[in-house]
């Protein structure tokens, strides 16, 4: 597995952190879903898995409904995929 694959790795582990119960439910699915369907979905192209990953987890940052340590959480996430994208 790449250096960039296992981050990938590490960054989806990290977003599994926002599966709280203090979260809504449609912000835990969708970043359940940014998560498997984009970002760890290896049939798509890596800056396009990055990017639409990136995009989801913006969507569900501007949502009125999360907790602010949580939409910290996303705006780190989104900064190491930047780097990432950076380096592809």
């Amino acid at each position: 597995m790449s250096d960039i694959e296992t981050k990938l790795q590490q960054i989806a582990g990290i977003i599994t952190q926002i599966d709280d119960p203090k979260v809504p439910r449609n912000i835990r699915q969708g970043s359940k879903t940014a998560s498997e369907k984009w970002l760890l979905n290896k049939a798509k192209d890596m800056d396009v898995r990055i990017a639409m990953t990136q995009n989801k987890l913006e969507e569900l940052f501007e949502d009125p409904n999360m907790p602010p340590e949580f939409g910290t959480l996303i705006l780190q996430i989104n900064t190491a995929l930047e780097q990432i994208l950076r380096e592809v």
